[in-house]
């Protein structure tokens, strides 16, 4: 029997492997979805009639069971990733019985880490029998929350909605839908932020959940990250200096970041933190919350009462704390004076122009008749060198300023050894928590991660980025420095 040639037998060899391998891509899949090249998708769609702008993509693709957030003005998926390890989280599904899904195929699928810091964008083809539409999805690192309101649109007041919360850190990760709760929204159009609480399915009843790791809540708020921090983490070290400074855990707040997305609209990156009430601050029957707005145009404090009717039975406390700064009626006997040092250094520290005068709580602890006054900052926005449009936006280049509550300075002009219990306070306080390298490493954090989960590539510009975080970081240093001083000459 004549041999074959050798160069056959390879040519037979080749040809089997060429068609493993096209049967192998044709039958890949990516976490659900059966992932075709750019041509193969063109070969199955031809002929048919493509849809630019689709209003229901989101209702034909699920992840783990759940909606995805979708900006529908950009035809544009989110989706939250853990930033470890290699492997993606989440299975996909289309869903109904009238539209495949498909992923098409890219490089950038074999390096998710590169994938989520670039922003990069992959393209899923939604096909019919008579028509196709594609559209992108981008894997984030950070947090997501997706809110519809019921009617179409957020107000003012309270309305029903739904909401999907994805947390790439949470081990149920990628859609941790809010199972089986439902919520009611408004939204502050002078402020932004967005105000939720969680209820039951059929509203008949509150609900806590834990979300990002920040409690477990039922009432919770988005605050958008403020257009005049190029850095993108000037609110969430200030939060960290509050938490370091105050001495009561009770009035301590977190906040993480998330990217939001509103009834069908990428509206970018805020922080989310618990909504401050009663059960946030953990207070009895007979205690009393208020929270300070500013002053008025008539020159009157705005002030609301917390988590009860606003009513002048439940004022009684913030009469009698207005009370204590009248001249002729100073006694501060029922001022936590150790609160008050805290506060006082928090807003020097991180330059808290906004909180000496608006956005921060006064907290009433009653005990027989007799009220304890502590207080704590709101939102932190004018922070580190960031100063309100009636001083001008600038960082401080006059370090020496140094911001005073007006209760904190009377007191301390009654009292010496208030001064110098604060300048002990600080000087304690720089030795551990609030140390310049502290601070920087709280910020390196939040940029990194920003960095990582591919926001700046997206939606900023890094050089840019890049120099705003520097101008902090030296904030930051000069801050520091200048207080080390300022207190060390009222100990010396």
């Amino acid at each position: 029997m004549k041999k074959k040639p050798v160069w056959m037998m390879c040519l037979v060899v080749a040809l089997f492997v060429s068609a493993f391998l096209i049967n192998r891509i044709d039958a890949r899949e990516f976490h659900g979805l059966r992932v075709l090249s750019e041509a193969q998708l063109g070969e199955l769609t031809a002929g048919l009639n493509r849809v630019s702008s689709p209003q229901n993509a989101d209702e034909l693709i699920e992840l783990d069971g759940h909606a995805l957030p979708y900006d529908r003005s950009d035809n544009t998926f989110y989706v939250s990733q853990p930033m470890d390890g290699k492997e993606y989280a989440g299975t996909f599904s289309a869903v109904g019985d009238n539209c495949t899904v498909y992923f098409q195929a890219d490089e950038a699928l074999e390096d998710k880490q590169a994938a989520i810091a670039e922003g990069h964008a992959f393209s899923l083809w939604f096909v019919t029998e008579s028509d196709y539409a594609v559209s992108e999805l981008i894997f984030t690192g950070l947090p997501l929350v997706c809110i519809r309101s019921g009617n179409g649109g957020l107000t003012d007041e309270y309305e029903r909605g739904d909401i999907i919360v994805q947390d790439p850190d949470d081990s149920d990760v990628i859609t941790m839908s809010i199972k089986e709760s439902s919520m009611k929204v408004k939204r502050n159009d002078n402020s932004g932020t967005i105000s939720f609480r969680l209820y039951k399915k059929n509203y008949d009843e509150i609900r806590d959940l834990t979300l990002l790791n920040l409690g477990n809540r039922s009432s919770w708020k988005l605050y958008p990250v403020y257009d005049k921090d190029g850095a993108l983490s000037r609110e969430m070290v200030a939060s960290y200096v509050w938490n370091c400074v105050c001495g009561d855990s009770s009035l301590q707040k977190g906040m993480e970041y998330a990217e939001v997305i509103l009834d069908g609209e990428y509206a970018g990156l805020y922080y989310l933190a618990p909504k401050v009430g009663k059960g946030f601050l953990e207070l009895g029957e007979s205690d009393r919350a208020y929270e300070y707005e500013g002053i008025s145009e008539d020159g009157t404090e705005q002030s609301d009462v917390i988590g009860d009717e606003d009513t002048r039975d439940n004022r009684r406390a913030l009469d009698r704390f207005m009370g204590l700064w009248e001249e002729g009626n100073r006694d501060f006997s029922a001022i936590d004076v150790d609160n008050y040092i805290d506060y006082a250094i928090y807003l020097q520290a991180a330059c808290a122009v906004q909180n000496s005068t608006e956005e921060y709580f006064v907290i009433a602890y009653e005990d027989g008749g007799a009220y304890t006054f502590r207080k704590m900052p709101g939102r932190s926005k004018f922070v580190f060198g960031l100063y309100p449009s009636a001083i001008g936006w600038q960082s401080v280049t006059a370090a020496e300023n140094v911001i005073e509550d007006s209760g904190y300075a009377v007191m301390a002009a009654q009292d010496e050894e208030i001064a110098e219990r604060t300048a002990r306070r600080w000087q304690e306080l720089r030795r551990n928590v609030l140390s310049t390298d502290s601070l920087l490493q709280t910020a390196y954090l939040c940029e990194q991660r920003l960095a990582d989960s591919g926001y700046i590539g997206r939606e900023d510009e890094p050089g840019a980025f890049i120099l705003y975080c520097e101008e902090l970081h030296n904030m930051i240093r000069a801050r520091m420095e200048y207080l080390d001083g300022y207190y060390g000459s009222i100990v010396e």
